[in-house]
C-alpha cells in the first residue's frame, strides 16, 4: 500500500509540474501562476504574469527573483522552501514603475519524504480591490468626520436579524470605547435610553417599525458613568419590494449644550420673570414709535401705592412727582428723547401721602439710524439711603452731644469764607479746668453742663455766625457779615461776662470759665492752616494770663508762648519716639550726708527745644488729659530702672514718684501697679508716692481709698509742697502720710525771714511727734542746711548735694553712698572761649531778646526780657528763666541801649548751663558781618571806658535788682 501509495504521489507531482499540462491548465488564468525552483528562478508561467508586470519572457526566466524579491517576500520563500505555505499580501513594482498591489501565494511541491521539490505560486492583481476599498474607508473617515464635527452618530438596524451596527461617533456619545465590527440587538440597544424615557422611546420606535414611516424624537441617553446627554434622533425605514420594513437607518446628535442652553435660558426667564414680579423697583420700557409704555414692573406699586396699570397712562409719573422737582426731571427726560441718558434723584409722593426719594436712571435705545426707538428706566426707592445719609452728614458733620457743626464743617466754612474773600474772626473758646467737672462728679453732670453752655452761648450770638464744638471742652466761633470792627472783641466780653452765672446740673450749682483766642481774616492769615494756628496762639496766651479772659492774636507772640504751642502740639509724640527720659535727685540724711532715697524726676528730650523740665510741659499734659499717660510711663520706668540697679548688684534705694488725682479716678490703675511690680519683681517699699495738697483734698474719697490700698500693698505716701495750700497737719494725719515735704519757697526764706522760719521749726516739730518723716525741698546753701540740722530735719534734697541727674550717674551715687554738699563755684568759665575781649559787668544789662530764624524757618514774635552778663564783640553771655536749645539752626535777636546807642545783633546758643532753679545761663556766638563787628566794637569800647568812671553808667540798661528776682518780677508781671 505505500508503494502505491509513494507511486501515486510521484505521479501526482510530475503529472502538475508538467509543461503542457501547466500551461493547459492556466494560460487562460486571469491571475499570474507559475513554478519556482529552490533558487528562486522560475521554471513554469501563464502569461497574465507577463501582462500584470509588464515584464518579457526573457526578464522573467533571468530575473525574476531580481525583480520580485523583496526583503519580505525573500522570508517568505524561506518559510515555504521549508515545506510551510505563505499566503500574504504584497506591493511589487511594476516594468513602468507603478505599484501594483497583489495577493500572493506560495506553495511547496514535496517528496514523499516531505523533501520540497519545487513552489507553486499565484499572483492575484488587486490593486483595483485596495483601491476601491480606500475610496470607500475615505468614504467612511469622511462620514466619521462629519459625524465628529456635528456631534452626529448613526446606526443601522437590521429589522430581521436584529442586529444594530453603531459608528465610531455614537459610541462616543454614549460613552463607550469603539468596538469594530460590532452589532448590538435592540434589547441592548435599549439600555442606553434613560429609564425616565425608556417607554416613550419604545413606543415611539415601535410605531416607526409598525407605520414603515420614518420619524424624529429628543431623549436622554444615560451613560454607564451615569452621565446624561440630550440627543436628537431621526429614523428613516428602507423597504424590500413587498413594502415591508427590513432596516431603520438612524442619525443621532448629542444635543446636550443646546439643552442645558435651553433649560437654562427658560429658568433665567422664569427667575427674571419673578424678579421683575417681587422687585421692590420699577422698571418701566416707552416705545417711541408707538408712543406708548410697553413695559411696567409691578414693583412700582410695591415702591409708589399706585396700581402698575396706571403707569401704562402716559405723564401718570409726572403728575405724582414734587412739584419743585417736576420741571428737573421733564427737562431731564426731554434729554432721553434727544438720545442723552440721565440718571437723578427727585421726589415723588407716595400714595399714602408720604414723600419719597427715588433714583430714576433712564437710557434710550437707538435704532441702526440713530434714532430714539425706545426709552428704558429703572426706579429706585432711595429714601432710606437718603435718610442714612442725613444721619451720615449728622455724624460726620455735626457733634453727637450738642448738635453743634465739628471740626470738619467748621474748617470747611473757613475755606468756603476765604474763598469767597469775606472778611471775618475766628473764636477758640477753652473751657477753663472743665476736666474736673467730669473728673469730680462724672460725665453726665459734664454733659449737662455743656449742653447749657452752648445754649447760652448760641443765645448770645446774632447775625452771621458758626457755632461749633471742637471736641472735648473745646469750641469754635467763626463771625462774619459785621461792619463795627470792635464786634468780635464785644462777643468775647459777653461770652465771658455771662458764664459769671452758675450752672444748674441734678443738685449742682457749678461755674464756668473760659479761655478764648480770637483772630482776623485776612489781617492774621490768609489760609485755614494760618488762621487756626494763629487762633490756637491767642488762646494759649489767654491761658497764660490767668485764663477767664480773651485774646486777641497779635504777631508778637513772644519766645515762651511760641516754645508752648510747640510743646503743645508734640507732647503726644513723646512717649511713641522715646523722648521722655527719667533724672534722679538725691534725699541724702541731713547729717551724714547718707544717700537715703530719690526723687524721680521727667524731662522732656525733644528733638529741638533740648531738654525741658516739667515745669513746662507737665501744665500741658495736665489740661489735655495725657497725664495719666505720662505717670503710667514714669512708675513702669522706675520699676525697670530698679531692677537694672538690683541685676548691677547695687545698694537700691526707695525711689519717689509724681502722681496726680485724675490717676485714681481710672479704674485700671490697680490693675496697673500690681501688674508692673510683678512684671519688674520689685519691693513695694522701695516705691513712694508724691501728692500734693491740692490732690489730696481735691478727690478726697477717691484719694483716700488709694492711699489706703497703696499703704496695705507697702508703698509709702510723701505728701509734696506742704504749706503752699491750706491744709492742717491734724486734717493730714487722716490719711496715714508717711512723709512730708517742706516746699522750697519756705526754705529759700531761711535767714532772710524768720516767721518763715518759725512756721519751718513747728512743722518739723509737729510732724515728729506725729511719726512723720520730714524732707526738705529746695536746699541750696550751707546755711539752710545747717539752719534745718538744728532744728533735726532728717532728710535733705537740693541743689546744695546735687541736683537731679540721669541714671548713669545716680548710679555712681549709689555706689558712693554718701554725698558731700557741693559749695559754689564758677563752674562756667569753661564756656567762656571768646575771641574777643568781654566786658563783665557788676550791673547786668536789660535786654529785649526775640526768636528769629527757627530751624532756617523765619518767624515773627515778639521781645522776651532777658539779663546780659558780659558781652564781647564775638558773643554775650545772658541768664533766662526760659529753657532754650543749644541749636546751630536756632537765631535770635538782642536788642538793648549802651552809652545812649541802640544795639541790635543777631546770633546763636553755643552753650547752656543751669546756674539756678529755674534760671538758665547760655552763651551766644553773634552772627554778624566784619562792619557790624567793627561798629559794635567802637560801641562796647566807649561802654568799657564809662564803666570804670561808674559801674552803673546812666545812659545804659544796666539793672541794679538781683537779676533773679528781676526776671521773677518781669515774667509775673507779663502774665
Amino acid at each position: 500500500m505505500k508503494k502505491n501509495k509513494k507511486q501515486h504521489t510521484e505521479s501526482d507531482s510530475s503529472y502538475f509540474t508538467n509543461e503542457n499540462i501547466f500551461h493547459l491548465l492556466f494560460d487562460q488564468h486571469p491571475d499570474a501562476v507559475f513554478t519556482l525552483n529552490l533558487d528562486g528562478k522560475v521554471n513554469l508561467y501563464n502569461q497574465s504574469l507577463l501582462s500584470i508586470f509588464g515584464y518579457s519572457d526573457k526578464q522573467i526566466v533571468t530575473d525574476f527573483n531580481e525583480l520580485f524579491f523583496n526583503e519580505n517576500i525573500k522570508k517568505k520563500f524561506k518559510l515555504v522552501a521549508k515545506g510551510k505555505a505563505q499566503s500574504f499580501f504584497e506591493i511589487v513594482q511594476h516594468k513602468d514603475g507603478h505599484e501594483v498591489n497583489v495577493g500572493l501565494t506560495l506553495v511547496p511541491y514535496l517528496k514523499p519524504d516531505m523533501e520540497v521539490l519545487s513552489i507553486y505560486g499565484m499572483a492575484k492583481d488587486i490593486t483595483q480591490y485596495i483601491q476601491h476599498e480606500q475610496k470607500i474607508q475615505n468614504v467612511l473617515d469622511k462620514l466619521e468626520l462629519a459625524q465628529s464635527c456635528g456631534n452626529i452618530g448613526s446606526w443601522d438596524y437590521d429589522i430581521e436579524k436584529d442586529e444594530i451596527f453603531w459608528s465610531n461617533q455614537l459610541y462616543i456619545i454614549c460613552g463607550m470605547e469603539i468596538e469594530e465590527n460590532y452589532t448590538l440587538n435592540i434589547a441592548e440597544g435599549l439600555t442606553y435610553v434613560h429609564p425616565s424615557d425608556r417607554e416613550k422611546y419604545l413606543k415611539y420606535f415601535n410605531q416607526i417599525v409598525e407605520s414603515g414611516e420614518g420619524d424624529s424624537l429628543e431623549y436622554r441617553l444615560l451613560r454607564r458613568d451615569n452621565t446624561i446627554r440630550f440627543v436628537s434622533e431621526r429614523i428613516s425605514v428602507v423597504k424590500n419590494l413587498n413594502g415591508k420594513p427590513v432596516r431603520l437607518i438612524c442619525n443621532t446628535q448629542d444635543i446636550t449644550d443646546r439643552k442645558l442652553a435651553e433649560n437654562e435660558l427658560l429658568e433665567t426667564e422664569k427667575r427674571f420673570e419673578h424678579i421683575y414680579d417681587n422687585l421692590s423697583l420699577g422698571i418701566r420700557s416707552f416705545d417711541t414709535i408707538k408712543k406708548k409704555y410697553i413695559l411696567v414692573t409691578p414693583g412700582i406699586e410695591l415702591m409708589l401705592g399706585y396700581p402698575t396699570e396706571m403707569f401704562y397712562e402716559k405723564g401718570s409719573l409726572e403728575k405724582i412727582i414734587h412739584l419743585e422737582d417736576r420741571s428737573f426731571y421733564m427737562d431731564a427726560f426731554q434729554g432721553v428723547l434727544n438720545g442723552e441718558g440721565f440718571e437723578i434723584q427727585y421726589r415723588i409722593f407716595h400714595k399714602n401721602g408720604e414723600i419719597v426719594w427715588v433714583q430714576d436712571k433712564t437710557l434710550p435705545v437707538l435704532d441702526d439710524a440713530g434714532k430714539v426707538i425706545r426709552i428704558d428706566g429703572i426706579i429706585t426707592n432711595i429714601t432710606d439711603q437718603k435718610n442714612y445719609e442725613e444721619k451720615i452728614n449728622q455724624l460726620a458733620f455735626y457733634d453727637n452731644l450738642t448738635n453743634l457743626p465739628n471740626s470738619l464743617l467748621f474748617n470747611q466754612e473757613i475755606e468756603a469764607l476765604i474763598e469767597q474773600d469775606k472778611r471775618f474772626t475766628v473764636m477758640f473758646l477753652d473751657l477753663d479746668r472743665f476736666r474736673n467737672i467730669n473728673n469730680t462728679l462724672g460725665h453726665t453732670i459734664g454733659d449737662i453742663i455743656l449742653k447749657q453752655f452752648c445754649e447760652r452761648v448760641d443765645n448770645l450770638l446774632t447775625g452771621s455766625y458758626m457755632f461749633s464744638r471742637l471736641g472735648g471742652d473745646e469750641f469754635g466761633l467763626i463771625l462774619w457779615g459785621y461792619e463795627d470792627n470792635c464786634y468780635p472783641e464785644t462777643v468775647a466780653k459777653n461770652i465771658i461776662n455771662h458764664l459769671s452765672m452758675p450752672f444748674a446740673a441734678n443738685e449742682f450749682e457749678l461755674y464756668l470759665s473760659a479761655s478764648i483766642g480770637i483772630s482776623e481774616c485776612p489781617t492774621n492769615g490768609n489760609t485755614t492752616t494760618e488762621i487756626l494756628k494763629n487762633t490756637s496762639s491767642a488762646v494759649l496766651r489767654a491761658k497764660q494770663n490767668g485764663k477767664n479772659n480773651y485774646h486777641i492774636y497779635s504777631s508778637t507772640l513772644n519766645i515762651s508762648s511760641f516754645k508752648i504751642f510747640e510743646l503743645e502740639r508734640d507732647l503726644r509724640k513723646s512717649i511713641i519716639n522715646n523722648e521722655l527720659v527719667l533724672h534722679f535727685q538725691p534725699r541724702v540724711d541731713a547729717k551724714t550726708g547718707k544717700l537715703l532715697s530719690a526723687e524721680a524726676l521727667i524731662r522732656w528730650q525733644h528733638p529741638v527745644w533740648g531738654l525741658v523740665s516739667p515745669g513746662e510741659f507737665i501744665p500741658i499734659a495736665e489740661e489735655s488729659g495725657f497725664i495719666n499717660d505720662i505717670s503710667d510711663w514714669v512708675f513702669k520706668e522706675v520699676c525697670r530702672t530698679i531692677a537694672k540697679w538690683k541685676e548691677n548688684h547695687l545698694t537700691v534705694v526707695p525711689v519717689s514718684i509724681n502722681v496726680t488725682s485724675q490717676r485714681f479716678l481710672r479704674s485700671d490703675w490697680v490693675t496697673l501697679i500690681l501688674s508692673v511690680l510683678n512684671e519688674y519683681e520689685i519691693d513695694a517699699s522701695l516705691i513712694e508716692f508724691e501728692i500734693t495738697e491740692t490732690t489730696l483734698f481735691e478727690h478726697e474719697k477717691e484719694v483716700e481709698f488709694a492711699i489706703q490700698f497703696l499703704k496695705e500693698l507697702g508703698i509709702k505716701i510723701a505728701l509734696d509742697d506742704f504749706g503752699t495750700g491750706y491744709s492742717s497737719l491734724a486734717h493730714i494725719n487722716d490719711f496715714s502720710i508717711d512723709t512730708i515735704k517742706i516746699d522750697r519757697s519756705f526754705i529759700q526764706k531761711i535767714n532772710r525771714d524768720e516767721k518763715v522760719e518759725m512756721i519751718i521749726k513747728s512743722l518739723i516739730f509737729m510732724a515728729k511727734g506725729m511719726d512723720m518723716n520730714i524732707v526738705a525741698e529746695g536746699v541750696e546753701t550751707i546755711e539752710q542746711l545747717e539752719f534745718l540740722k538744728e532744728q533735726d530735719c532728717k532728710e535733705i534734697q537740693g541743689y546744695l548735694f546735687s541736683q537731679a541727674v540721669p541714671d548713669d550717674k545716680f548710679q555712681s551715687f549709689l555706689k558712693q553712698a554718701y554725698l558731700k554738699p557741693q559749695y559754689s563755684e564758677d563752674n562756667h568759665k569753661q564756656f567762656e572761649r571768646r575771641a574777643f575781649y568781654r566786658i563783665e559787668l557788676l550791673f547786668p544789662l536789660s535786654s529785649k531778646m526775640t526768636l528769629t530764624t527757627f530751624q532756617d524757618r523765619k518767624v515773627n514774635l515778639g521781645k522776651t526780657e532777658v539779663i546780659i552778663d558780659n558781652i564781647s564783640p564775638g558773643g554775650l553771655k545772658f541768664t533766662s528763666n526760659m529753657q532754650l536749645p543749644v541749636r546751630s539752626d536756632v537765631f535770635y535777636q538782642f536788642e538793648t541801649m549802651i552809652v545812649n546807642s541802640k544795639i541790635v545783633v543777631n546770633g546763636y546758643i553755643v552753650w547752656k548751663n543751669e546756674s539756678k532753679d529755674g534760671f538758665f545761663e547760655y552763651g551766644v556766638k553773634f552772627s554778624i558781618d566784619d562792619n557790624e563787628r567793627d561798629e559794635l566794637l567802637k560801641i562796647l569800647e566807649k561802654f568799657s571806658r564809662e564803666l570804670k568812671k561808674d559801674p552803673f553808667e546812666a545812659n545804659s540798661n544796666l539793672i541794679k535788682e538781683d537779676k533773679f528776682y528781676y526776671l521773677k518780677k518781669i515774667t509775673a508781671s507779663a502774665s
